[in-house]
């Protein structure tokens, strides 16, 4: 196993860790600041796009206007754009017209779209990301719902908004990795960013978004916006351009296990049989693809 895959897995991971972080911080303003995910995504964007803004305008000022010196690139950042504020826009959403359950298991699907679009591309995956894959899902499954599938509330409408979570974030995990390899990375994220920023603005500006600015809420507003939409977009991004994307889209499923920790330390809630085994299934998957020999697949 060479040193680019041994980042890339270790990335995969790490991208999982860090939305973890995030879940938890989105939790406490969209229940405890009864944030409504428009204003929550709107707010926790400007802030992303302009830490990113400020970074890399001061640590690489150079390299930062060097994408937008082609018109292909330009189109291919607002395509990136697009892609991450849809997936935000949909998750979000089936929140709230489902729950956080059935939205976590609709978006666990990410591997599968991302197995599909590549097999469209002329990628086919292996047995085992397959088997890896369900794996994964599965045992989310069993962490969100404690064994209880009635929780999950699959109404026609709403699963189709959920889906489009895994769907836009599977389309990004393939449409960035050009950027990505063409350009320094975080210029990327932060043209991104501040592309779906100025778009979701136009609909609820952020200066007309209602908070209760506490301690505790700005740390939140922080972690969203500096852990889950920098920190974690970029480890996963840059796993997806090293290793095979399905794998990334594996690994990423720690995330739900790392909230489930979190919340049993910092909420106190209790852990069943069935969460316990959905956590030993993701940590096979996530240990079954870690010890294999991977291959780089091919450009897309």
């Amino acid at each position: 196993m060479n040193i680019r895959t041994i980042i890339g897995l270790v990335l995969g991971v790490a991208s999982g860790i860090l939305w973890g972080l995030m879940d938890i911080a989105s939790q406490f303003l969209l229940h405890n600041c009864q944030m409504r995910p428009p204003a929550f995504i709107s707010l926790t964007m400007v802030v992303t796009s302009a830490v990113l803004f400020m970074y890399c305008l001061t640590t690489r000022p150079q390299k930062f206007f060097v994408p937008l010196h082609s018109i292909h690139s330009i189109f291919s950042l607002l395509v990136f754009g697009c892609l991450i504020l849809g997936t935000e826009v949909a998750f979000f959403s089936c929140v709230k017209g489902t729950n956080a359950a059935t939205a976590a298991v609709l978006a666990s699907n990410r591997p599968f779209f991302i197995m599909l679009l590549l097999c469209f591309l002329g990628t086919w995956p292996t047995l085992k990301q397959i088997l890896c894959s369900v794996m994964a899902v599965t045992g989310i499954a069993l962490l969100v719902t404690k064994g209880n599938f009635t929780t999950l509330s699959f109404n026609a409408v709403d699963t189709l908004i959920g889906l489009g979570a895994p769907l836009f974030s599977a389309c990004y995990t393939l449409q960035s990795r050009n950027l990505i390899e063409r350009f320094d990375p975080i210029v990327v994220m932060a043209w991104a960013m501040i592309m779906a920023t100025v778009l979701v603005n136009c609909y609820v500006p952020f200066w007309t978004v209602r908070l209760e600015w506490t301690t505790l809420s700005i740390l939140a507003i922080l972690c969203v916006s500096v852990v889950g939409h920098i920190l974690a977009y970029l480890c996963y991004l840059l796993s997806a351009s090293k290793i095979n994307p399905t794998v990334t889209g594996v690994l990423e499923t720690v995330e739900p296990l790392t909230t489930v920790i979190l919340s049993y330390l910092l909420f106190k809630i209790s852990l069943d049989r069935s969460m316990i085994g959905g956590a030993i299934l993701i940590l096979l998957a996530v240990s079954i693809l870690g010890l294999t020999h991977h291959r780089k697949s091919s450009k897309c």
